[in-house]
């Protein structure tokens, strides 16, 4: 009767510290996928603020009234490019390789191409999803 006791005992026992662990593990994986999502959230919201100005650096005089609404200390495309580069150095804390070296060679060469490498770049980034850079090139040629 005893040893059915202890048994009994143990179990419980055994039972409350595996609730307990499985309770603090998942507790720990569910902090660790809210951070996660966070972090994904942060950097699509400042992908879509970079992609925005990146176009208008290709077509500034046309773009520079939706701009200044947002931006109104960008008169010039040169301030626009600073503030291009500021984003630059702000993607250092998030952004991969591939976004910071296609952002850092559009800065020097302004091109449609260079901003699909870098849309291209991003989407990789984000979701993994990778476009043949040929076929976004199909996609928005200019008409």
């Amino acid at each position: 009767m005893k040893s059915i006791l202890n048994e009994i005992m143990s179990s419980v026992t055994l039972l409350g510290i595996g609730g307990i662990l499985g309770s603090y593990f998942h507790a720990l994986w569910e902090r660790q996928k809210e951070v996660h999502l966070q972090k994904q959230e942060y950097k699509e919201n400042r992908y879509k603020v970079i992609i925005l100005l990146l176009l208008c650096s290709l077509d500034f005089e046309k773009e520079k009234p939706s701009l200044n609404r947002h931006r109104p200390y960008i008169n010039t495309i040169e301030d626009l490019i600073h503030e291009i580069r500021r984003e630059l150095y702000n993607m250092i804390l998030f952004a991969s390789e591939e976004v910071l070296l296609a952002t850092q060679e559009f800065i020097k060469y302004p091109s449609q191409d260079g901003f699909l490498k870098i849309a291209g770049a991003m989407r990789k980034d984000l979701w993994g999803g990778k476009i043949p850079f040929t076929k976004l090139r199909e996609l928005f040629k200019k008409k």
